[in-house]
């Protein structure tokens, strides 16, 4: 065990002498190349084969669209818009306007009402057919002051029937909005309008009620005639007054100047009944003439009557008065009649006219009671007049400005077209598409299957662990041709030393596998190759794995490496082609295995089974699978690793440190099962 470890020992060293520099980090595309090197034959047929499939089916699937287009145009309310040298505020709120008038255009209520109206005309293409998905399949575009709608159909006549119904959806919503937007500027002074005809109408209404069959003019007249009435009364009844008051302070007695002055009252009464009665008859004369020229039924005519009746009512009071004076004087007249009687007539003549006047009173307060509250509706009246007459000013206003509340106004300029051609026939692009998706694919599905293989496929992914243990060579097959194996032995002799040889003592090589399997193909091709140099060579299968392969010779597997490590003496078998080569087969005892083993063992048996010999090679089997493989690699010279295309990168990676520290003069690897496009293979 001192003597193996001195032996690692000076193999490190030596090692660390001989070993080379750890490689420079590569580019990192590298690792793409090197994913689709060699399969790009491959990535081609697979690629063409999706390709083919995927065009016939793009060609298939492709459709025949036919467009259609329609144009709006905004024109401006103002002339010469465009035109405008200085305050350009008009020309940028018409062209928001226009921004304003695409967006709405393209709006949800636009796409709605359309699809509504598409769905009533096209019920089996409108199924399933959403307001955004039609807006979706409608481009539209604003140039200048135009609106430009492009759309595509599989349907020659569906494509104008979309455009069609979205701008009568545009212009009839634009309209209804107009005449909401209109409708909401007029209700509040037609309301008032309302209002004001309401309230006209209920001051006529008062003023009959008041007024009854009299006007203002009537009643002032009548009222006029009413106060002239209580003048005269309030005059009588301070006469009776004042004659029940002489009557009483003379006690009876008459006096001349009281007949004098009754008889002068009744002079002056007399002339007044004259010029009444003179009044009444030009009266009469004028209400004559103005029946010729009115209807009875006029308010001249009756305004006339009226006054006349007024003349007639005072003339009568005249004659009352004068009636009185007379009956006054007689009563005053104490010669023969009785004074106490006398006194009570004219005391109950007052309270008749004092009664008179109070009824006057109260009639002329009605009237002017009346005259003022028909004053007041006829004021109302004209103030309500005046505001429904600006009421109405202002509606007219907003009806002839209602048309121009907006900037601008929208046409068609051009209706929905229809082509009878396909605009556009998209089954050689998809059959276009479908190889290039196809190609694209089988590239990517190679790329990413190279990439994610955890299995070497060249030479070249060793040298990560070159600077461990180094290449000898690359081969081609599997199964390694003379050519070959003497190559491998020749790289193997050249193969610098980490400590001198021993003199006289056979050089012992250990063949092995860092992944499962057996490598006895490559331990038998490299002892032939070393019989063909006359060099005496030992072949051992050293395998002990109870599976474990032996050398495919023809012989019968007797005594062998298994007894031999149990202290047996073992008899090599000669190959017959070669005199200088002889195998020693794995044995026949199956208790021997690397459980009852150890490295002591396996030098007395080489000791013992190699003398005569120059170099001994040993079949180790796999370090993954045979612990006794490490036990044989400590005690060999060298250890030639056999690692082939398809072996996992992870197996490789967890092992290759064992070749180099284990052996005395390191480990090699050999490369098999080469692809003919690996780097590392040699012509």
């Amino acid at each position: 065990m001192t003597a193996a470890c001195t032996h690692m020992a000076d193999g490190a060293q030596s090692f660390a002498e001989v070993a080379p520099r750890a490689p420079v980090e590569q580019n990192p595309l590298a690792a793409l190349g090197r994913a689709m090197r060699g399969n790009w034959i491959k990535a081609s047929a697979v690629g063409a084969a999706l390709g083919s499939a995927l065009a016939v089916l793009g060609f298939v699937a492709g459709v025949e669209l036919y467009s259609s287009q329609a144009i709006l145009r905004v024109y401006p309310q103002e002339a010469n818009i465009l035109y405008r040298t200085g305050d350009d505020s008009v020309l940028k709120t018409f062209d928001s306007f226009v921004k304003a008038e695409t967006s709405y255009v393209a709006s949800h209520p636009v796409m709605e009402r359309a699809a509504q109206s598409l769905r009533a005309q096209f019920p089996e293409l409108t199924a399933d057919m959403s307001a955004a998905d039609l807006g979706g399949s409608i481009e539209i575009k604003r140039n200048d002051s135009l609106i430009v709608l492009n759309t595509k159909s599989r349907d020659a006549a569906f494509a104008p029937a979309k455009l069609e119904a979205i701008v009568t959806a545009y212009l009839d919503m634009k309209a209804e909005t107009e005449a909401k937007r209109s409708a909401v500027r007029l209700s509040e002074l037609q309301e008032r309008e309302a209002e004001l005809t309401a309230r006209q109408t209920e001051i006529r209404q008062r003023t009959l009620a008041v007024g009854g069959e009299f006007g203002i003019d009537s009643l002032t007249k009548a009222h006029v005639e009413k106060v002239a009435q209580i003048d005269a009364l309030s005059a009588r009844r301070s006469e009776i007054e004042a004659t029940l008051t002489s009557l009483r302070a003379a006690a009876g007695t008459s006096s001349a100047d009281m007949s004098d002055e009754e008889i002068l009252r009744a002079t002056l009464l007399d002339r007044a009944l004259a010029d009444l009665n003179f009044d009444r008859a030009k009266r009469s004369a004028e209400l004559a003439t103005l029946i010729t020229r009115y209807a009875p039924e006029t308010a001249q005519i009756r305004d006339k009557q009226q006054e006349i009746a007024v003349i007639d009512r005072a003339m009568s009071e005249r004659r009352e008065q004068i009636k009185v004076l007379g009956q006054t004087g007689a009563l005053t007249d104490t010669s023969s009649a009785d004074p106490q009687a006398s006194v009570d007539e004219i005391a109950a003549l007052l309270d008749k006219v004092t009664a008179q006047l109070e009824v006057a009173r109260t009639e002329a307060r009605d009237l002017n009671r009346k005259r003022a509250e028909l004053a007041s509706l006829q004021e109302e009246a004209e103030d309500t007049r005046a505001l429904l007459d600006d009421t109405r000013k202002a509606l007219e206003i907003i009806r002839l400005e209602a048309g121009r509340a907006l900037p601008g106004y929208s046409v068609v300029m051009s209706p929905p077209s229809r082509s009878p051609d396909p605009a556009e026939d998209s089954s050689k692009l998809n059959a276009v598409a479908g190889l290039a998706g196809g190609l694209m694919l089988a590239l990517v599905l190679t790329l990413a299957r190279g990439l994610a293989s955890s299995r070497l496929r060249w030479s070249d992914a060793l040298t990560r662990w070159t600077h461990l243990v180094p290449v000898l060579r690359v081969l081609r097959a599997s199964t390694i041709d003379p050519k070959g194996a003497d190559l491998l032995r020749n790289a193997l002799q050249l193969h610098p030393l980490r400590a001198p040889l021993i003199p006289g003592a056979a050089r012992v090589i250990v063949v092995t596998r860092l992944d499962s399997g057996s490598a006895d193909q490559m331990a038998l091709a490299l002892a032939q190759s070393f019989a063909r140099a006359n060099v005496r060579t030992l072949l051992i299968d050293a395998d002990l794995r109870p599976d474990g392969l032996t050398c495919s010779l023809d012989m019968a597997n007797g005594q062998g490496w298994r007894e031999v490590l149990r202290g047996q003496k073992g008899q090599p078998i000669a190959f017959p082609p070669f005199a200088s080569l002889s195998i020693l087969p794995a044995g026949i005892d199956t208790t021997v295995d690397a459980g009852s083993i150890g490295v002591a063992a396996i030098r007395d048996a080489l000791a013992a089974i190699g003398a005569g010999s120059e170099v001994v090679i040993l079949n180790a089997g796999s370090l993954r699978d045979d612990p006794a493989a490490e036990l044989l690699i400590s005690v060999a010279d060298l250890a030639l690793a056999d690692i082939r295309a398809k072996d996992r990168t992870s197996a490789i990676a967890a092992r290759i440190a064992q070749l180099d520290l284990l052996p005395r003069q390191g480990g090699v690897v050999a490369f098999t099962g080469a692809q003919a496009g690996d780097p590392g293979l040699m012509p």
